[in-house]
């Protein structure tokens, strides 16, 4: 079982969604690139970012960090079939560990607010849930262009692995 959720994972790393579903658009106008606080790299520190929660309040990166030895920022979307099936994979994993060793934070995409609550409550995801929306634009800052994509970010603030497969976090998880 433990082979087929490193192939599966391994998979979606390589086959993600693109970050929005595609729209009609009416006439192209050039876009400005989004602002990146920080090139998303290995020993980086982290960026905080604040999203909004199922209730409507806002949870931000840095009420996580510090609080666990690590927390995985899983960027996801309702929509997207990669990010759905990598689901199970973070529950299996989120399971696995004690509470003060990982914290998971999921930070929806979703431009449907009735879709991703859709989809929570299909998840049943057990840690802390937010989505992007007008006024709160996380994804940008980390150059997400395709999910799902993760960053795992430890204890003092370090960015220590981009999009991790399976594998990648058991070495990290069960070191010590």
């Amino acid at each position: 079982m433990k082979k087929f959720w490193l192939i599966a994972l391994a998979a979606l790393t390589i086959v993600g969604c693109a970050r929005r579903p595609a729209q009609p658009q009416e006439e192209e106008q050039p876009q400005e690139e989004p602002e990146q606080v920080e090139e998303v790299t290995i020993d980086n520190p982290y960026t905080d970012f604040t999203a909004v929660t199922p209730e409507g309040e806002e949870l931000s990166l840095s009420q996580l960090v510090g609080k666990t030895d690590f927390v995985l920022v899983d960027f996801w979307a309702s929509w997207c079939g990669p990010c759905r099936r990598l689901i199970p994979v973070l529950k299996e994993i989120y399971a696995g560990q004690p509470r003060e060793r990982l914290q998971i934070f999921s930070c929806s995409v979703d431009e449907d607010k009735e879709a991703w609550l859709t989809a929570l409550e299909q998840e049943q995801m057990p840690w802390p849930q937010a989505r992007e929306d007008a006024e709160h634009i996380c994804s940008d800052l980390y150059g997400v262009q395709y999910i799902p994509f993760t960053v795992l970010i430890d204890k003092e603030g370090q960015i220590i692995a981009v999009n991790p497969d399976e594998s990648d976090l058991e070495i990290i998880l069960f070191m010590e």
